[in-house]
């Protein structure tokens, strides 16, 4: 350990290898922006606690940017030297090697004639129960923080009932005694977030009988303000039961990089829900069609159909809008000016509104302009698309006739990822998560205040993808041939954007799918628009634009492939008014 310093690893940050290695991080974010590898790595906190464990805040820069992220690392010479005997098993230990940066370094040693060579191994280092053993659960490192601009904070004064307190006061024993606890974790969502959760489970070694204590660890991997632990706090104060609770957090320099929350029971997020209800029943109907493909023009036919076939995703829908209804008066607290509603003129917020969402499409045809003119997302059809949503914005717009607009605190990213759910016979329980604010926004517009209709934009176009992508799914298993090297994404493309009067047998099954999974979506949107929630219509339409929108820049960033998506979404709005 001795080895390592400051300025060798912020030496060893600035090489190529691991500027390539940081850009494979699924929380990494700008990557086709910093692919060039020119950026610099800045470290503006490094700390080395306890042994082999460094607790860094890296600093991307180039000329016109600056990101900062949280980085802790985990240094070993062999896996197994940092493995609790639960871990020490082979999946862990590949997931392990595959989330490790290695590199020989040679060392100059003061006390020695020649350079010394050394493997270099670096683990993210969330991914070990070593760490947290360390960062929670031991009193002579925790007592350090302070000196080491570190806080570890327990919200125990806001647990009332005897369960929460339960969970707490082990926390704090775990804390004063590790010995008697034997601890594991084991990542949630599949990698596929931008921070990384871990499930955390307490097992006392003195009570074997019962089952373990567990909790949900949130690495913040953006090193920035955090809006998530005040609000649920905020729901925690407001006795909202369908978020979790939050335990404690810990800082370094004044900012959460690390939150300790409720464990809530579930059985999935909603959008599994919805995916399969609909793939049911698009995969049922196939051999149908075959046979008389004009069964679908019966709209009584469609009816029962998604009657038979969608029966949980009905139910789901019928009580999610007012559950989200419940969600947004829970975020209001009168006496916190940050939490409390506030009333603004329309004709000046949606001025504002409608001429940044201008710029968000000028940007990416801007964007599309620089890619290649070969490129089918280059096609005359696709930039009549950006062309024509910018009048079907002025019409929203014009459509809007109330003096003023209710701005409060919302979820700002409420995709059905973000709403897991438990099933007691035909009532669901859900629970809200994620409540870190829109990703396309920076930490001062995240504070801001928005009307609930960009809520449930946001859950409409999951919805919409959920659609989509069945589709290219059933695509690939049912109409594809191999042999004519056909993409399941032109072709449903081409159903959109047919070009001639003609029409294959394949692209006739094809628009009949259509035809039924748009009949499913109005089906469980007029489930979901409550009329007790009052909704303006108007706006939902223009956060759905603008969440589209952000969904083609990501798209064309990331997975060109995908652009398909938020492009059909817009082609609908277009054709629909």
């Amino acid at each position: 350990m001795h080895y390592f310093d400051e300025n060798l690893i912020q030496q060893i940050f600035n090489s190529n290898e691991f500027k390539g290695w940081l850009l494979s991080r699924r929380w990494f974010g700008d990557k086709s922006r910093l692919s060039n590898l020119t950026f610099k790595i800045k470290l503006i906190y490094f700390n080395i606690i306890a042994e082999r464990i460094f607790i860094s805040i890296i600093q991307i820069q180039t000329q016109s940017y600056i990101k900062s992220y949280f980085l802790p690392l985990i240094q070993y010479d062999k896996i197994q030297d940092i493995l609790e005997p639960t871990e020490n098993i082979r999946d862990n230990i590949i997931k392990l090697i595959d989330n490790t940066y290695s590199k020989m370094v040679a060392l100059t040693v003061h006390d020695k004639p020649s350079e010394e060579i050394i493997s270099l191994n670096l683990v993210e280092a969330e991914y070990c129960v070593f760490f947290w053993k360390n960062m929670l659960f031991d009193k002579k490192i925790s007592e350090t923080f302070p000196k080491l601009s570190m806080e570890l904070l327990l919200y125990t004064e806001q647990f009332e009932d005897e369960m929460n307190m339960t969970k707490v006061q082990n926390l704090i024993e775990a804390s004063l005694y590790p010995d008697r606890y034997e601890y594991s974790i084991e990542q949630l969502g599949g990698g596929n977030t931008n921070n990384l959760l871990f499930l955390l489970k307490l097992f006392n070694k003195r009570k074997s009988e019962i089952d373990p204590i567990t909790f949900i660890i949130k690495s913040y991997k953006e090193f920035t303000e955090r809006l998530e632990p005040k609000t649920l706090y905020i729901l925690v104060k407001n006795n909202f039961p369908n978020a979790p609770k939050i335990y404690g957090t810990i800082k370094i320099n004044g900012k959460e990089t690390i939150g300790i929350l409720e464990d809530i029971p579930n059985i999935g997020n909603i959008g599994d829900v919805y995916w399969n209800d609909l793939n049911k029943m698009v995969k049922s109907v196939f051999e149908t069609i075959k046979k008389d493909a004009s069964i679908l023009n019966n709209k009584e036919f469609i009816s029962n159909l998604i009657k038979k076939n969608c029966t949980e995703s009905l139910i789901v829908s019928e009580q999610i809008g007012l559950q989200i209804k419940h969600l947004h008066e829970a975020l209001i607290l009168p006496e916190d000016p940050q939490y409390e509603k506030e009333l603004v003129n329309s004709e000046n917020y949606l001025n504002s509104y409608t001429n940044w969402l201008i710029k968000i499409i000028m940007s990416i045809e801007q964007s599309i302009g620089q890619r290649s003119e070969n490129a089918f997302y280059n096609s005359p059809k696709i930039r009549s698309i950006l062309i024509d949503i910018k009048d079907i914005i002025e019409k929203f717009k014009a459509e809007f006739k109330t003096q003023s607009i209710e701005l409060q605190p919302i979820h700002q990213d409420l995709h059905m990822e973000q709403i897991l759910y438990n099933k007691d016979n035909q009532h669901y329980n859900f629970y809200f998560i994620g409540f870190e604010g829109d990703p396309q926004l920076n930490y001062s517009e995240r504070m801001s205040k928005f009307p609930i209709e960009k809520d449930l934009a946001s859950f409409l176009r999951s919805l919409s993808y959920i659609k989509f992508n069945t589709m290219i799914e059933f695509i690939e298993t049912n109409l594809i041939v191999p042999e004519k090297f056909e993409v399941p994404e032109e072709l449903l493309f081409s159903v959109y954007f047919r070009k001639s009067a003609k029409i294959s047998q394949t692209q006739l099954y094809l628009e009949k799918i259509v035809s039924l999974v748009n009949g499913w979506e109005e089906r469980l949107m007029n489930k979901i628009f409550d009329k007790s929630l009052h909704l303006n219509f108007p706006l939902i339409n223009l956060f759905t634009i603008e969440r589209a929108m952000h969904e083609l820049d990501y798209e064309l960033l990331y997975r060109p492939s995908n652009m398909i998506i938020p492009i059909l979404g817009l082609k609908e709005i277009i054709d629909k008014y």
